[in-house]
């Protein structure tokens, strides 16, 4: 299945690779239909790129690589969404923005996104744990200045 991407133009998926999130993203609930793309096998940055909407994407990455001790608390009603038969093909990812100046790069570590790899089916949470931020920082100040 071609679709059209504003940053890769237009790429052939697998159409069973399509992630569908049933209730959409916070902020863009008519977007359903994604698609995880990795162009830089090397980066742990990847593309969650909508499938209908070309201008629709969005980096994402694997919080445990920037913070090892990220947990989320995950509901039944969270996993019956899912329709998770075993846990272990849940994975999470969280949306990053990256500013002008990537050493100044935020993960919404408040938002994170799990994905049932068994169906491809997801779902963004919001997390009421006031010890994770919409906006943390990915590098440290003293990391940013070496990455200049």
């Amino acid at each position: 299945m071609n679709i059209k991407t504003k940053r890769f133009g237009e790429i052939d998926i697998d159409p069973k690779s399509t992630i569908h999130f049933p209730s959409g993203l916070l902020g863009f609930a008519k977007s359903k239909d994604f698609v995880l793309l990795d162009p830089s096998k090397k980066s742990p940055l990847k593309w969650l790129q909508s499938v209908d909407e070309p201008e629709l994407a969005f980096v994402v990455t694997d919080p445990l690589i920037f913070k090892p001790d990220y947990e989320i608390r995950v509901f039944e009603s969270d996993l019956l969404e899912l329709k998770v038969e075993d846990p272990s093909t849940v994975v999470q990812l969280v949306i990053v923005t990256v500013p002008r100046d990537p050493a100044r790069m935020t993960a919404n570590l408040k938002g994170p996104l799990l994905i049932n790899t068994a169906n491809n089916i997801a779902r963004q949470l919001v997390l009421d744990n006031p010890d994770y931020e919409i906006k943390h920082r990915l590098l440290s100040d003293a990391a940013s200045a070496k990455a200049v």
